[in-house]
């Protein structure tokens, strides 16, 4: 029987699992580049999970949780109970895969110097660190920036903003794939697009439960992610007047 993925280790008791579709991706690398190409994808997608490892090993010295980690033909995805909510955690959380792909980053590009096989690897963790820290909600460059924002703006409307700006990236990078016949990133953008708005749903239902719950309001809360929101406060209303102010109070208030 077919099964959606496989275990392929565990690191830190976390398991690390291989997709189906990303194992017919490297089936079809290997028939066209043969066992050079399979061994370079795989190189590239180790350094995908180490990047998966360095947000992991940070979660749970913050006390999270980490189910697995997913490696897709897109990327890889750790699923992480309990993200923290305190911004100071996040961004440290959220910054540890691009600290962690810089550091590799640096290493192949030494031993690049020496041995040009491993020079492409130096390029890869150097994109996997320079395209991650884009702030595009819920890539790790839209968490450090809702890290940012929490303090000043609040969790809910913070996620917001970092919503909308991220799928206004996701929509222009998937026009950008169109126009480019670049399907991997077709494929990012309407993934980016997708989980932006759940996470921004699970935010707001956080939200919601501490300030209705608890006064006995019901539980059946229909939502919409941004910007078609009905009953999520405006994220613009504001923000003009709170600008100016911003980075004077951003760091005393980050706790």
């Amino acid at each position: 029987m077919i099964k959606r993925s496989y275990l392929l280790t565990r690191v830190m008791g976390i398991p690390v699992r291989i997709h189906i579709t990303l194992i017919i991706l490297l089936i079809v690398v290997t028939f066209y580049t043969g066992a050079f190409g399979l061994l370079y994808a795989a190189a590239v997608f180790a350094s995908v999970a180490l990047h998966e490892l360095g947000h992991s090993w940070v979660a749970i010295r913050k006390g999270c949780r980490v189910h697995e980690i997913m490696l897709l033909p897109i990327g890889g995805v750790a699923k992480i109970n309990n993200l923290p909510s305190r911004p100071r955690d996040e961004f440290f959380v959220a910054a540890a895969g691009p600290a962690a792909s810089f550091i590799l980053a640096v290493i192949f590009g030494w031993l690049g110097d020496m041995f040009f096989i491993f020079e492409p690897l130096y390029y890869i963790n150097r994109m996997l660190c320079l395209f991650n820290l884009i702030p595009c909600f819920p890539m790790d460059g839209g968490r450090i920036f809702r890290a940012f924002m929490t303090p000043r703006l609040g969790r809910l409307k913070a996620t917001a903003l970092a919503v909308r700006i991220g799928r206004i990236m996701a929509v222009a990078g998937g026009i950008f794939g169109l126009v480019d016949h670049d399907y991997i990133l077709i494929l990012i953008a309407i993934f980016i697009y997708q989980a932006a708005g759940a996470e921004y749903r699970a935010v707001y239902m956080q939200q919601m439960s501490q300030d209705w719950f608890t006064v006995g309001q019901p539980a059946d809360v229909d939502v919409s992610p941004p910007p078609y929101a009905r009953k999520a406060p405006s994220v613009w209303a504001g923000w003009k007047n709170k600008t100016n102010s911003f980075f004077n109070d951003l760091f005393k208030n980050w706790n």
